[in-house]
């Protein structure tokens, strides 16, 4: 009963605190569209080439490369071109990657269990091809080190060397497991891989309103070679396991929906669901999860004894050396007692179902782009000394809702890029004219990507304002005066008698408060979408008069818009100013007969 009562204390905590969470800005702009029109089976992944500027995009048959200069083309290369005259080409592209030796990009087709990859050069000719006997799937991940091509199966984690074909498997699959991201060790811990990824268990109830996901973290050695000819040849020799913790006990957040990593692979922003269909952000560090693995206890494993004299997953110079004893433990899956906390509480969304995240760290502030299951785009700060969360703008490409199936981020050119059906996006991320035309409209966006010139908000250099206490500064109070902005034109308006009208007041920020203002009356507004509406039911003199709408937020008031309202004489009463004399005349000839 007393955790019931907690988790109805937390829902209703979770639910008072998240109320702020919803975008402050919604817009369609800074948005810009490309058309794949050779695409028959929809874009599936995108990947940044080599080549400044250029994006790739994959479905099952071609490859398209998109570049912010063109304006909406796309060059296209077909995996079958590449068969040879006695092949089936029934290949599909299975796997997109980063190019090496500076190549362009690396990628793979499969046909039922056979895989071909290359490298694409600078040429557009694929070089350094390889076979090998597995099937690949375009999203789960994959990485290509130096010769080592690491990439999922439904056994778990495989790896393959482009050059001799040698292969390394799990020892045995555990249950459904889905893999979300591959991330390299740095430092000390550079010759370790780690596999960030969740597995579907039932409990012993049984049923499947018991099925749980568990968020799981492996580490292995990037030089193993597997075991000794009688236990675990060809198998990791090296891996072990723990669990990822994100939210409390009461209400945890187990399904791994996506990864992003920044500072080098230092920070993992992991992207959770939970079965009440929440979001969460959690923030991992490997230097952590490295000290995790090398230090916490083992779980002990029924009728196994710890080895003595080595520690698992330790990496050797050769595994295949590694005593019986040893191998036979680590053929158990060995997990240790300690899971991964991340670093602060998770960053929670109410009613936001994510699909995808990005997320670039600037100078002073981190930014989450963050994909919902509609289509839209947010854009989130992330600022530990002030509001945990900032939904500073939601873009919206689409009309109708449309499922997203990669997103991208340009780090350099500061875009997003989006691919969906036939079609790829990339947002500009430095779209600033959005957030009004005065200097606290455009700081109160908290966008780090933005700032204030002088007269307008625009890109962030050294020589612009971030910091709204500014804004009242002689300076920036002179170039308001200049540009007349401060107040909105006066729109005069006639209105029949009688009749229903409403006035229009556009919602730049959705954290405002809007209000109309006529005469010593002051009312809230009926918000629209993007309009905050003031209804007039039927007009009579009593609504004549001044109007004008005024914006709150955070003790910044703002004039929107003005109107001025007069009533029009009866439709019955008036007449012509040409037409009259012309009665008139009639009139005065009739008395005349």
């Amino acid at each position: 009963m007393n955790r019931i009562c907690v988790l109805v204390l937390f829902m209703w905590i979770f639910c008072v605190s998240s109320s702020r969470l919803s975008p402050r800005v919604k817009t369609d702009q800074g948005i810009t569209h490309y058309t794949i029109k050779h695409s028959h089976s929809g874009l599936r992944k995108l990947i940044r080439s080599t080549s400044r500027g250029t994006i790739w995009v994959g479905d099952d048959e071609s490859l398209f490369s998109v570049t912010s200069t063109q304006d909406k083309q796309v060059n296209v290369a077909r995996f079958k071109d590449e068969c040879k005259e006695y092949e089936k080409c029934e290949y599909t592209i299975s796997l997109l990657g980063d190019g090496v030796d500076g190549n362009l990009l690396f990628f793979c087709g499969t046909s039922e269990e056979k895989t071909k990859c290359y490298n694409m050069n600078v040429n557009y000719a694929l070089v350094d091809g390889f076979e090998f006997t597995y099937g690949l799937n375009m999203n789960d991940p994959s990485l290509l080190i130096g010769d080592m091509l690491y990439y999922k199966s439904s056994m778990g984690l495989y790896r393959v060397n482009r050059k001799t074909g040698g292969k390394i498997w799990p020892y045995s699959p555990v249950g459904e497991q889905k893999y979300v991201k591959l991330v390299t060790g740095n430092g000390q811990d550079k010759d370790k891989l780690y596999s960030f990824f969740t597995e579907k268990h039932k409990s012993d109830n049984g049923g499947s309103e018991f099925d749980l996901w568990i968020p799981r973290v492996s580490q292995i050695c990037m030089n193993d070679k597997g075991g000794s000819k009688d236990v675990l040849q060809y198998s990791w020799t090296s891996m072990i396991y723990t669990r990822l913790s994100c939210g409390a006990v009461e209400l945890s957040f187990t399904q791994l929906i996506d990864m992003a990593t920044v500072d080098n692979d230092t920070k993992i922003y992991a992207l959770f669901r939970n079965i009440w269909n929440m979001s969460a952000v959690c923030v991992y560090n490997m230097t952590e999860i490295s000290r995790i693995f090398s230090s916490s206890e083992f779980i002990e494993i029924k009728n196994m004894k710890f080895p003595v004299n080595h520690r698992p997953g330790q990496c050797v110079d050769d595994s295949t050396r590694l005593s019986p004893d040893i191998l036979r433990f680590m053929r158990d899956r060995p997990e240790v007692k300690d899971s991964v906390m991340p670093e602060n509480k998770p960053l929670l969304f109410k009613h936001h179902h994510y699909t995808h995240i990005q997320v670039q760290r600037l100078e002073k502030s981190t930014v989450l782009f963050l994909a919902l299951e509609s289509g839209e785009i947010h854009k989130v700060l992330e600022n530990p000394t002030d509001d945990p969360l900032f939904i500073i703008a939601e873009f919206r490409p689409f009309p109708n809702v449309t499922p997203i199936s990669s997103m991208l981020l340009d780090e350099s050119e500061k875009r997003l890029y989006v691919s969906f059906g036939e079609e790829v996006i990339h947002i500009d991320l430095q779209t600033c004219d959005l957030y009004g035309d005065q200097c606290e409209q455009c700081l109160l966006s908290r966008d780090p990507y933005c700032g204030w010139s002088d007269s307008h908000c625009t890109h962030v250099s050294e020589s612009l304002i971030q910091d709204i206490q500014f804004c009242n500064s002689t300076k920036v109070t002179h170039a308001r005066t200049e540009i007349a902005t401060t107040a909105p034109v006066l729109i005069k308006l006639i209105v029949t008698p009688s009749s229903r009208y409403y006035l229009h007041c556009p919602v730049i920020s959705n954290h405002a408060s809007y209000h109309w203002y006529h005469g010593n009356t002051q009312e809230e507004c009926v918000r629209a979408d993007r309009d905050c509406l003031y209804l007039i039911e039927s007009m009579n003199k009593t609504h004549e008069g001044l109007y004008r709408c005024e914006s709150s937020e955070e003790n910044y008031q703002i004039n929107i818009s003005s109107y001025e309202l007069r009533m029009s004489s009866s439709p019955a009463l008036m007449v012509n100013t040409i037409v009259l004399p012309c009665l008139l005349l009639l009139l005065f000839t009739h008395l005349l007969l």
